[in-house]
C-alpha cells in the first residue's frame, strides 16, 4: 500500500512539472461616491454591475491589447479575464489568467485604468457632489494557478493509498482459503494436528 501511494505521489509530481504553468493576476479597484448620503451610496451600489458590463467587453479587450501592444486577440484577452463585484465594500475584483505572470499583471492593471478613465470622463459631466469615482487598489500580484503541484501530490498519495489498500484486501480475500500454518489447519477444521510431514 505504501509503495503504491509513493508511486502515485511521484507520478503526480512529475506530471505537474511537465504541464505548462498558468498564472493568475488579481487586482481591485473601489467605487467611491463623492458624498456618503444614503441615496448616492445606494445608487452607486446598484450600478456597480452596470459599470462592469460597460467596461469589460470585447471592444475594450481590443483596447487593452492595443495599449499594451500585445499580440493577443480581443477574444483571448476577454476570455482570460474574470470580474466580480463586492457590494459590501464597493470593490471590483479583476482576475486575469495567462501563461506569463507579468503579462497577466499588465492586463489586469490596464483593465483597471480603462475603468478609472471612463469614470473620470463620466464624472466630468456631473456636479462634484454627484460624482462616483473609481479608485485603483494595490498593484496587481500574480501567482501560479495551474498546475497546483502540492494539491496534485497530496491527491495522488491519497488515491494511491486507497488503491494499495484495495489491492491488499483483494490479495487477502483471494488467499483466504490457503492454509500456511498448523494453526490455520486447526482453525479451519476444528481438529488438532497430530502429525506433520517434514520438508525434504
Amino acid at each position: 500500500m505504501i509503495v503504491v501511494a509513493v508511486a502515485a505521489m511521484v507520478s503526480a509530481y512529475v506530471f505537474s512539472k511537465l504541464q505548462t504553468p498558468i498564472y493568475k493576476s488579481s487586482m481591485e479597484l473601489f467605487i467611491q461616491p463623492a458624498r456618503s448620503d444614503f441615496g448616492l451610496t445606494q445608487s452607486a451600489k446598484q450600478l456597480i454591475n452596470s459599470y462592469i458590463g460597460i467596461i469589460f467587453n470585447k471592444r475594450n479587450a481590443a483596447v487593452v491589447g492595443q495599449n499594451l501592444q500585445l499580440d493577443y486577440s480581443p477574444d483571448r484577452i476577454f476570455n482570460s479575464t474574470k470580474v466580480a463585484s463586492d457590494e459590501a465594500t464597493f470593490a471590483v475584483q479583476i482576475e486575469v489568467s495567462d501563461y506569463n505572470g507579468e503579462v497577466a499583471n499588465r492586463i489586469a492593471k490596464e483593465w483597471a485604468v480603462i475603468f478609472a478613465d471612463w469614470r473620470n470622463t463620466e464624472n466630468a459631466k456631473q456636479q462634484r457632489q454627484d460624482r462616483v469615482d473609481a479608485v485603483l487598489g494595490d498593484e496587481p500580484v500574480y501567482h501560479q494557478d495551474y498546475p497546483r503541484t502540492s494539491v496534485n501530490v497530496i491527491a495522488g498519495g491519497v488515491l494511491g493509498a486507497l488503491v494499495g489498500m484495495l489491492i491488499v484486501v483483494a490479495l487477502e480475500w483471494s488467499q483466504a482459503d490457503v492454509l500456511r500454518k498448523q494453526s490455520d489447519v486447526e482453525r479451519k477444521l476444528g481438529l488438532p494436528v497430530i502429525g506433520v510431514i517434514p520438508h525434504e
